[in-house]
């Protein structure tokens, strides 16, 4: 059953197995049962915004980190050049001229089409090209880029009587390529997802759930629970039913590229999430708490992640805007 609040008007990597209403930000803290919890940021300044592999990140902000995409045969990390060019052409968000004030990456390159990381107010774009970067085997992943947010005091979505967690942002993704030169059944893989991390306090335990947007194979994507060796994690895509409630306005899971915004919104009940809770539980021999109020929310994220072997290559940009948590609640007699 399709549902989700008519609102219009009113970090984890893995390879998974499995319209509009207008926009995105539209979801405003101001309507009666909707309290925002990470509101989209109006970014006008790139410094402190971007970070690479394993350097620390701040906490009640917005920002960028590009794991796993650096060179070893050129100086500076994955986001230590301005770039001039204009990226829109890869990933359909043009930012504000001069775009070197809002645009990162190691290369500067239109003609090969150098990686390019973008930020500017609430928008962002991510374009990934697998030429630039120094092969190198990733243990539970591959080479990804997270627009993420992590609290410094989490809330706790599920504590009220009818609450629900919704994530929502506008997205595009019109460009994904990839170079099959090892010519075997292992092709590049790109994916778009929605991740976020919970924390069962009583215990405590972290887990994680991977909102999958798109996965350019042709294959039916499932839910599952996965550990990807540092956490257990749920593995849902937009039109899953058990982790994931649908959202009558929202986009749903995709193989094909598109070009211009379209809304998707996850909608994660109690309901979903007792049963992320107990396939964990089974699954894993964890000892989670069955009362979806004990979960708080640590951290969110749009990540874009690739993975491929050593010679084959890959390539994929995708923008977003206007990305942000809330709290909903859903009074009793509603009609769903």
């Amino acid at each position: 059953m399709k549902r989700g609040i008519p609102l219009c008007g009113i970090y984890l990597v893995i390879i998974m197995v499995i319209t509009s209403c207008g926009n995105a930000s539209n979801l405003k803290e101001s309507n009666d049962g909707i309290e925002a919890i990470a509101s989209p940021e109006c970014i006008n300044d790139l410094d402190g915004r971007f970070f690479v592999d394993a350097e620390p990140t701040p906490k009640d902000t917005f920002y960028m980190i590009v794991r796993h995409q650096d060179n070893s045969s050129a100086p500076g990390n994955a986001v230590s050049l301005p770039v001039h060019y204009d990226a829109s052409i890869h990933t359909g968000f043009k930012p504000p001229e001069p775009y070197e004030k809002w645009q990162l990456g190691k290369f500067d390159d239109a003609s090969s089409a150098s990686s390019v990381y973008q930020l500017h107010c609430k928008s962002g774009g991510i374009h990934m090209n697998s030429w630039d970067t120094t092969w190198k085997p990733v243990v539970g992943g591959g080479p990804n880029t997270i627009y993420a947010y992590e609290f410094s005091e989490p809330a706790f979505p599920w504590a009220e009587e009818g609450s629900e967690l919704q994530l929502q942002a506008n997205l595009q993704l019109p460009y994904f390529e990839l170079w099959d030169i090892n010519k075997n059944e292992q092709k590049p893989v790109g994916q778009l997802s929605y991740v976020i991390y919970l924390h069962d306090h009583t215990i405590p335990h972290a887990i994680a759930v991977v909102m999958n947007i798109f996965d350019h194979r042709q294959m039916t994507p499932v839910e599952a629970v996965l550990h990807d060796t540092g956490v257990s994690f749920a593995s849902t895509f937009f039109g899953g039913t058990r982790y994931l409630t649908p959202a009558s306005d929202s986009g749903e899971w995709t193989n094909q590229t598109w070009k211009g915004w379209k809304l998707y919104r996850a909608v994660m009940t109690k309901d979903n999430l007792l049963n992320i809770v107990t396939d964990i539980n089974k699954a894993h021999s964890t000892h989670l708490s069955l009362n979806p109020a004990d979960y708080k929310l640590t951290a969110i994220g749009i990540m874009q992640e690739t993975f491929r072997e050593e010679g084959d290559q890959v390539s994929m940009s995708s923008s977003f805007s206007d990305f942000g948590a809330y709290r909903v609640t859903v009074p009793k007699d509603r009609n769903e």
